[in-house]
């Protein structure tokens, strides 16, 4: 009888949750050691694959390692996706404590008393202190938050949360995951995990460049396509279309910021084959919900009921997302802003983000789009700055199109950006300050930063 990946998947489940990632690819090692696991470098020069043989030779060395010293725990500083793989797997199945820290909160490990340090070269430092047993309590696995609405802190989950949002079913198995997050980060984590517990393939492009996500993803046959919202908006705004058009697509995982309408539409014409799944999840609360029906937002008659899982919405006066994940836990605020607008609820933006300009509101999402609408802009951001007189003031920069379109300037493009926010905006939300760049950068987690402190890439 023939083995297949099909097969190999249905029994990942019946694994403890520890050690479901060494499981999967070991399985999958055992009948397919040739079959790939990771691309990296991918749109470029340098390409390289990772067989799922390779990945589980480095876990069992890893474990052998593990297991003769013991540690305390390990703190994870790996940069390449395929270590971290490899260090998650070996610390889940010998039940060692493990922390995901990048490095805009490498400063947080100093928390973790005698936990050791494991990078990309995969080896466990001379002396390590010594662990009393701890077998019977489940290790815990440790996300830094991202740092975005504020200072990153360590969060810690089980096995079992950090994998709960797996997919196990049929229609994920052995699928091309593009893979343009922070391997240690609560999103990167979720992607890989999934790719690898079915069997799929991980896609790792040489870069962020527009050009080179877009030859990654139709040369390697992406099917599944996990990004920020910003890292979206600039791959259908920016990329070669040729490559687009050769994209096999199947499904669009947005995460990790609001999604706006004109961006779903844009998606829908680039992807027309692609289904658009929008996900609400946060280091602290793992996965809260999805919506699928193409539309900003989500169904405002889900306040106040009991969602899938138990989950359970509702919002304070000002307008901020409380989350209950069951009965039995308590109502978190999350720090985000929705606002009903129909017979829907749309994300305004973080509470943090907010600039209050004389007392009164401008909401950066909703500026951004403005900005974006105006024909010649691909990009926006806008953030407050202070300011002596008002508090804050409002500021923003713009990315133009590149070529811009016969008889349209620099000049002319901005203009028509303040005319469109005085037609569209309250007086104190119009931008005082509008500058023309040349790229946006995005934070590490491939979001648009807000502020100066967060760590850029």
């Amino acid at each position: 009888m023939t083995t297949t990946i099909e097969a190999l998947v249905q029994t990942v489940s019946d694994a403890p949750a520890t050690e479901r990632i060494a499981f999967a690819i070991g399985e999958i090692a055992r009948e397919f050691p040739d079959r790939t696991a990771i691309v990296a470098g991918a749109g470029a020069d340098g390409r390289r694959e990772i067989d799922y043989g390779t990945l589980a030779a480095e876990i069992a060395r890893l474990e052998q390692a593990l297991a003769s010293a013991r540690p305390v725990g390990v703190v994870a500083r790996a940069m390449r996706p395929e270590s971290l793989v490899v260090i998650a797997a070996a610390c889940g199945r010998q039940r060692v404590p493990l922390a995901f820290v990048t490095a805009d909160s490498a400063f947080l490990a100093t928390q973790l008393h005698g936990w050791v340090t494991i990078d990309d070269g995969l080896a466990l430092p001379a002396v390590i202190p010594a662990r009393s047993s701890l077998d019977s309590v489940p290790p815990p696995v440790i996300v830094a938050t991202s740092g975005t609405s504020g200072p990153p802190k360590l969060v810690d989950h089980a096995w079992d949360s950090v994998l709960a949002a797996a997919r196990l079913a049929g229609q994920w198995h052995g699928l091309g995951w593009l893979f343009v997050y922070d391997a240690a980060r609560w999103a990167g984590i979720q992607v890989w995990a999934q790719a690898l517990l079915t069997g799929g393939r991980l896609v790792v492009p040489a870069s962020r460049d527009p050009d080179v996500v877009a030859r990654a993803i139709a040369d390697e046959g992406v099917a599944i396509l996990p990004a920020t919202p910003t890292l979206l908006r600039r791959l259908v705004a920016s990329a070669d279309r040729g490559l687009l058009a050769r994209a096999k697509v199947e499904r669009i995982t947005l995460g990790g910021e609001a999604t706006d309408a004109d961006l779903l539409r844009q998606a829908r014409e680039v992807f027309p084959a692609a289904r658009i799944t929008q996900v609400y999840a946060t280091t602290e609360l793992g996965e809260v919900f999805r919506v699928a029906d193409g539309l900003p937002g989500f169904p405002a008659a889900w306040l106040g009921k009991s969602l899938p899982g138990g989950v359970r919405l509702a919002t304070r006066r000002d307008g901020e997302l409380l989350v209950q994940l069951s009965r039995d836990t308590a109502e978190v605020a999350t720090g985000d802003l929705v606002e009903r607008r129909g017979d829907r609820c749309e994300f305004v933006g973080r509470r943090t983000d907010v600039i209050v300009v004389g007392g009164a509101k401008a909401y950066p999402k909703r500026i951004e789009e403005i900005l974006r609408s105006v024909p010649g802009i691909t990009e926006a951001r806008v953030r407050g700055l202070p300011s002596a007189i008002t508090g804050e003031l409002v500021a923003a920069e713009i990315v133009l199109a590149d070529p811009l379109t016969p008889g349209a300037t620099p000049e002319r493009i901005r203009a028509a950006a303040l005319d469109a926010c005085r037609q569209n905006l309250d007086p104190h939300a119009v931008p005082r300050i509008l500058d023309i760049v040349k790229k946006i950068a995005t934070t590490a987690a491939g979001k648009t930063p807000r502020t100066a402190t967060v760590r850029l890439a």
